[in-house]
């Protein structure tokens, strides 16, 4: 709920930007597009982590074909995985967040913390990746 009010938040605020567009739908899993770039983004909660790529070919199916690079973004685990699928890369996330006590009580400790970047160009795909 807080995320969804963040986004609400920020979407307000930059409501009469000409350059900036926000899906603030309820919708768990979002993509967009960037040139050949096809970019989705989940919380990870919710559909098994190696479902995402034939969901992202079914919900995203207008861009799929257009695209060769193809990448979904996701925060639940609050640790670094990556794994190649066909057709798509799939990224877990780092939390900057501290352990409160459902994580201390559930043994997630000592993952390190970071927000994580990605540059794409256009053509090309994923050239650099920013760790802070």
């Amino acid at each position: 709920m807080s995320g969804f009010m963040l986004l609400d938040s920020v979407t307000s605020w930059f409501r009469n930007h000409k350059n900036i567009t926000f899906k603030n739908d309820m919708s768990h899993r979002k993509y967009s597009i960037y040139g050949q770039c096809l970019i989705g983004t989940t919380h990870m909660d919710g559909a098994k982590v190696a479902d995402l790529p034939l969901l992202m070919a079914h919900e995203a199916s207008a861009w799929w074909a257009e695209c060769k690079h193809r990448y979904i973004f996701g925060h639940h685990i609050h640790h670094k995985s990556s794994k190649d699928y066909i057709g798509v890369t799939v990224e877990g996330l780092r939390s900057p967040s501290g352990t409160d006590s459902w994580h201390d009580r559930n043994g997630f400790k000592g993952a390190k913390k970071a927000v994580e970047g990605f540059l794409n160009d256009k053509e090309n795909g994923q050239i650099a990746r920013l760790t802070h």
